[in-house]
């Protein structure tokens, strides 16, 4: 499980992106961060990844602390960005090979991940392409098959539908849910409703830094819309 317990953040002094954040993501379940743009979900992500430094808080995930055991708090976690141009200049195997050297997986078992997600993504054809010739849509099939190699306890995504064509929205769903098969939990962001109510188990409605409200879904029906829940609790 991760536990954010009080996360804080200033990029700039007095002003505040996240205040106090504090919330789960239990093993077994998919988490929503859902809020509008500027909300601080994307420094959230950051902070829980290791990207940017913890001026406040605490985050575990199972036993390990990112602050006391960051390796092995680390080596659990694997991420889809936003964001590709840092590897721009890598061809789309090169890629998938850096990213399986990054987390230590063999040979042999990085080819029977990604060879079934290559398939389903039909990205075979553009693996031998520089990245930066790709279309924003084909680097995010590319990123979220990479980001899938060492089996991660915790798969953390940044508005990861972004420029994806429909059959690619509908493949990724699937595998967001096919996460709680084996224990696994998903953190992703969006601020579009309908993915959030479709996909998740519980989301987090996150305003002005921090968390206004976290709704379950599924096992318990709401009786009202998650829109009409959201509206009421960011005015």
């Amino acid at each position: 499980m991760l536990q954010v317990s009080n996360l804080s953040f200033h990029y700039q002094p007095n002003v505040p992106v996240l205040t106090n954040l504090t919330f789960s993501v239990p093993d077994g379940e998919i988490v929503g961060l859902l809020g509008k743009n500027g909300v601080g979900k994307t420094t959230t992500l950051k902070l829980i990844l290791g990207l940017l430094p913890i001026e406040k808080g605490t985050l575990t995930l199972e036993k390990y602390s990112l602050d006391t055991h960051p390796l092995q708090y680390k080596k659990r976690i694997n991420y889809v960005s936003d964001n590709h141009e840092i590897y721009n200049n890598l061809t789309g195997k090169e890629y998938l090979n850096f990213i399986a050297d990054m987390y230590e997986v063999s040979t042999e078992t990085r080819t029977k991940i990604y060879a079934p997600l290559i398939k389903v993504f039909q990205v075979e054809k553009y693996l031998n392409q520089p990245i930066k010739k790709l279309s924003h849509g084909t680097k995010q099939k590319i990123a979220i098959i990479s980001s899938l190699v060492n089996d991660p306890q915790l798969w953390v995504l940044d508005e990861p539908m972004t420029g994806l064509d429909v059959e690619a929205v509908q493949a990724l769903k699937k595998l967001i849910k096919s996460r709680k098969d084996s224990q696994k939990s998903v953190l992703f962001s969006s601020h579009i409703l309908e993915i959030c109510e479709k996909v998740c188990d519980k989301v987090a409605i996150m305003q002005s830094g921090t968390i206004k409200k976290t709704i379950t879904l599924h096992e318990n029906p709401l009786n009202i819309t998650l829109e009409d829940i959201y509206i009421e609790s960011v005015t």
